[in-house]
């Protein structure tokens, strides 16, 4: 019982700790006190209005630069390397580096075959005689998008089929 009364003592001692204190001054004259006026409906701001502007550009444009910078690259995941541009033809080559003249290929390939050569950037790109012994007007880009090896043709099954990672894909 003594001890609750001395935690109830103190506990009550603290508090007046926090309480006003009395002045004891003379009262001054009421027209000596100028009246003021704050009211936000006058359209007047926030005393720190400027600030709390200033901290809510940061607070966005921080989270902003974070979604940007992680965004970016996860989308730009998803769209395959390309080398870009139509605008002409490229000599094929052959495995030396020398460029391949259709009569002399022609000559060579049957219809249907499907030969590698160097296409746009040195990439193994395929050629294809058609059936009638003349080149498509394309090559095909032997190099998997995904992982980099690259594809060979597969006469026995008609496919293209992927060392890396087993797709297999048959276009004629």
């Amino acid at each position: 019982m003594k001890l609750l009364s001395l935690l109830s003592a103190a506990l009550i001692g603290s508090s007046a700790a926090f309480a006003p204190t009395r002045v004891n001054a003379p009262p001054r004259a009421s027209s000596s006190i100028a009246p003021v006026s704050m009211s936000a409906a006058e359209g007047e701001y926030y005393i720190d209005q400027e600030r709390r502007n200033l901290m809510n550009l940061i607070l966005v444009g921080s989270a902003a630069v974070t979604v940007g910078g992680l965004a970016v690259p996860y989308v730009l995941f998803f769209v395959p390397p390309g080398a870009g541009g139509g605008t002409g033809g490229t000599a094929a080559k052959d495995a030396l580096g020398n460029e391949i003249f259709m009569k002399e290929y022609l000559a060579s390939k049957k219809p249907g075959d499907h030969s590698l050569a160097q296409g746009l950037k040195g990439d193994a790109t395929y050629l294809i005689v058609k059936a009638d012994g003349t080149l498509e007007t394309y090559g095909l880009n032997a190099v998997c998008t995904h992982l980099g090896c690259v594809v060979p043709w597969s006469a026995a099954n008609n496919k293209f089929m992927c060392p890396c990672h087993g797709s297999q894909v048959s276009i004629f």
